[in-house]
């Protein structure tokens, strides 16, 4: 007999059953024995019953079983158990060892059941009445708390959960939209956007507005990384959508890049399909993102077609092209461009508007509606040109379905047929526009890739990127900045300046040298104004690229260890900040890396107004006037950091019209690998700095450190975290105002329809009154910083530092009232 066959006969079997039923008690009883499995557990079964019924009595029992406590006996049942033989009645159990009182029970009324009602009229009425939503406004939020970091005026605000990462890959750029209430978020993935008010519903169906402190980040494509953002043109239609053109760097993912060389490319969006786009992933909050990288190839270019001229072109891709240089047929520079004429020397300084070299009056801002409206005639496209756009089964724009999608690609690349960005491979741009011309043109574009730098230009009254000039690199650019640079020559005497003058001929420069002196042997200065140059900043090295002769130079810092000059050769502007200076030369990296300059302009009041620069190498920053020189002079102010910087902003506090009793003073912040470091200078010992007789006292600065728990960068300026309801109701009374007074077409720095931009993107409006411009420039003025910071592997998070004075608690325990 096998294994299981013996295992089988060890089981206790009813070899005696009548088919399949179940044997009952009385079966089992008579046919096993007390000393039997089934008996020794009939017999504890008894015992356990009696002794939890010895104590009660059949009063007892019997109100139980009415006030339902009890098992109610089926009547039924209690004839079938009259007609079964009766039982003896087993002896009473022995007395417990240890006596346990029984419990007390009290006499309870009985438990009210449940009654039920049903309805037969009016039914239609109360269906309606309960479909009704309740009308009660959005719960408000809770108090966005900040972080001070003492003792100076700055702080921080965190968004969002400590627990939930914003991007799981670096962020690289970051655009606010809507009044700061959405923040599109550019990393190497794709695009997303933080939620930064957003809502939700409760149990008793009310809607929930979270604050900041609980704001979410939504994806809303995968597929393409966004490397840079930038508005160019923005106008609000009072819709709650900013109408608009954004600049924007993107190129493929991670899992595209590795393979081949990843090319990234520029992009002009349109900016009402981005706002749609981040409205549409906030409220489907369960939606897969885009997947652009398989979604693309089944798309072509959004573009009216050429054949069907009689269809309204109301794609705003179409229009867009408008913005973008038609492609030339060789590649030589244009023999008139304008910045020929630009080396031209002059006894005093120029203005800001005669960097273009053009003349004439500015013609009035064209309205985005010109823009949108453009004529559909124009060189087409090639089917591969660009990223594409449009469905090939259909151009309907009723699919309610491809609507995300068709937002996402709504675009136009900037790079058309024949252009040198056509197969370029973009690292960075940077935009410059002049503030003191009105109206369109003025705009300059520098693309930098890796062996060259590429300079457009927007003419006087249009709005085209045109090609200028192309600057070789010897290294690969790391960033590149606009700055203003003062150009001077000296010279012994009349005859070595003719000389040089034959002897050195700037590069189409059209004009000659006018030399200014007394008498022909004594030294003289020759002045060619100021002029727009390219800060670049390299691996090691930095360097200026001057945009009119293309003349080159690299900068050093006063008294770098690394240059030739020392402070010891003009030993009377040496102030204890130069002094620092040349002590933390043995702290100072080995190769101390350069950050891309930063401006800042200082009104000294009684109409008097001055521009500084503030340039970083490595622990070092220099305070200088602008325009910058092309030689290194003494700074104004020196600060030293605890860490060598990625980036540092500068702001003014202080001095608006309502900060009484504050002192104004200068907010330096600066993000690294470390964290955020801030110093605040007083702006009174800034002007004063080596004026009247005495020695120089030093300059008391306020400063603090925050470890953010990684790694920080900087990433665009702007919100009012602070205070944001005093400055949501200061803008939108300055834009009623403005669009008031404002002609049609002409868009103002803040727009009720939610989008803050900055002063680059247009100009401040000339018919609004002196408060509201006031009004305006101290929300300008008093923007927060934007930055990002690591806390792990995969996981970045968006922050925001800035506040003033004039926000402080009363319980703080020092006050922060301006005294140094």
């Amino acid at each position: 007999m096998s294994f299981q066959g013996q295992a089988f006969d060890r089981v206790e079997q009813d070899h005696s059953g009548a088919g399949d039923e179940l044997p009952t008690y009385d079966d089992l009883a008579a046919s096993n024995g007390p000393n039997s499995r089934f008996g020794r557990w009939q017999g504890w079964i008894e015992k356990r019953a009696a002794e939890r019924y010895r104590d009660v009595t059949p009063q007892e029992r019997q109100r139980r079983r009415e006030r339902g406590w009890g098992n109610e006996i089926d009547p039924t049942y209690q004839d079938q158990q009259q007609d079964l033989p009766s039982r003896a009645i087993p002896p009473p159990l022995p007395p417990r060892s240890i006596n346990v009182p029984a419990p007390m029970i009290v006499h309870e009324p009985p438990t009210p059941q449940p009654t039920l009602q049903i309805r037969t009229m009016n039914l239609v009425q109360q269906e309606s009445e309960a479909e009704a939503p309740p009308d009660t406004p959005p719960l408000p939020a809770l108090p966005f708390l900040p972080q001070r970091l003492k003792p100076t005026h700055l702080k921080m605000f965190n968004f969002g959960s400590r627990f939930l990462p914003h991007s799981t890959t670096p962020i690289r750029c970051l655009l606010p939209i809507l009044s700061d209430r959405l923040i599109l978020i550019g990393h190497d993935e794709g695009l997303s956007v933080l939620d930064i008010y957003h809502q939700t519903w409760d149990s008793a169906g009310h809607v929930v507005q979270h604050g900041p402190d609980e704001a979410q980040a939504r994806a809303i494509w995968l597929g393409e990384g966004v490397f840079q953002m930038t508005v160019l043109e923005a106008e609000s239609t009072g819709d709650g959508t900013p109408q608009g053109v954004v600049l924007a760097l993107v190129g493929p993912g991670p899992a595209q890049g590795r393979d081949s060389e990843s090319v990234r490319s520029l992009r002009m969006y349109n900016l009402s399909s981005l706002t749609s786009l981040a409205k549409w992933a906030v409220a489907n909050k369960g939606s897969k993102p885009l997947d652009l990288a398989h979604a693309a190839p089944n798309w072509s270019t959004q573009s009216t077609p050429t054949k069907k001229r009689h269809r309204p072109t109301s794609s705003f891709a179409k229009s867009l092209r408008n913005l973008i240089e038609q492609p030339r047929q060789d590649h030589s520079e244009p023999s008139s461009s304008s910045y020929h004429n630009l080396l031209s020397p002059t006894a005093s300084l120029r203005s800001h508007t005669s960097i273009t070299g053009r003349n004439g009056q500015a013609s009035p801002t064209p309205s985005l509606g010109s823009l949108r409206e453009g004529s559909s005639e124009g060189h087409d496209r090639s089917p591969d040109e660009g990223r594409p756009s449009t469905p090939t089964r259909g151009d309907s724009w009723d699919i309610i379905d491809d609507l995300p999608l068709r937002w996402a690609t709504d675009f136009v690349p900037l790079a058309s047929a024949g252009s040198r960005l056509l197969h370029a491979s973009i690292l960075s741009y940077a935009l410059w526009k002049d503030e003191a011309r009105k109206g369109t043109g003025g705009q300059l574009l520098a693309v930098a890739t890796k062996s060259n730098i590429l300079l457009y230009e927007t003419p006087k009254g249009e709005r085209a990127f045109h090609f200028v000039k192309e600057f070789y690199t010897p290294l690969t650019p790391r960033s590149i900045t606009f700055f203003q640079q003062a150009v001077h020559e000296m010279a012994r005497s009349s005859s070595d300046a003719s000389a040089r003058h034959h002897g050195h001929r700037r590069s189409n420069s059209g004009s000659s040298m006018h030399v200014t002196s007394e008498s022909p042997r004594a030294a003289h200065t020759i002045d060619y104004g100021i002029h727009t140059s390219l800060f670049v900043v390299f691996e090691k090295k930095a360097g200026w690229i001057r945009l009119a002769d293309s003349a080159v130079g690299e900068w050093e810092l006063w008294d770098d260890p690394s240059s030739n000059v020392s402070l010891h050769a003009n030993p009377s502007v040496v102030s204890n900040a130069s002094r620092r200076s040349r002590a933390s030369s043995d702290v100072t990296p080995h190769h101390p890396k350069w950050t891309p300059p930063a401006r800042v302009h200082l009104e000294m009041g009684e109409g008097r107004t001055q521009d500084l620069y503030l340039l970083t190498k490595g622990l070092l920053s220099h305070l200088l006037p602008c325009p910058l020189p092309t030689h290194s002079l003494p700074p104004l102010h020196a600060v030293i950091w605890q860490a060598p910087p990625s980036s540092v902003t500068v702001r003014l506090c202080g001095m608006s019209a309502y900060d009484d009793g504050d002192e104004p003073f200068m907010q330096l912040i600066a993000l690294g690998e470390d964290g955020v470091e801030v110093r605040e200078i007083p702006l009174a010992a800034l002007m004063t700095k080596g004026k009247g007789k005495g020695r120089a006292r030093p300059v008391e600065e306020r400063s603090a450190f925050e470890d953010v728990g990684g790694g920080a960068a900087f990433m665009c300026t702007g919100g009012h975290w602070d205070n944001p309801e005093r400055a949501y109701y200061s803008s939108t009374m300055a834009q009623g105002y403005m669009n008031a007074m404002s002609p049609p077409g002409l868009s103002s720095s803040l727009s009720p329809g939610g989008l803050r931009y900055s002063a680059s993107m247009s100009s401040t409006s000339t018919y609004g009154s002196v408060d509201t411009d006031r009004m305006v420039s101290d929300l300008k003025r008093e923007q927060g910083v934007y930055g990002v910071c690591r806390k792990s592997l995969d996981d970045w998070r968006v922050f925001w530092v800035g506040g003033s004075a004039m926000y402080e608690d009363d319980d703080d325990e020092e006050p922060l009232n301006g005294d140094f």
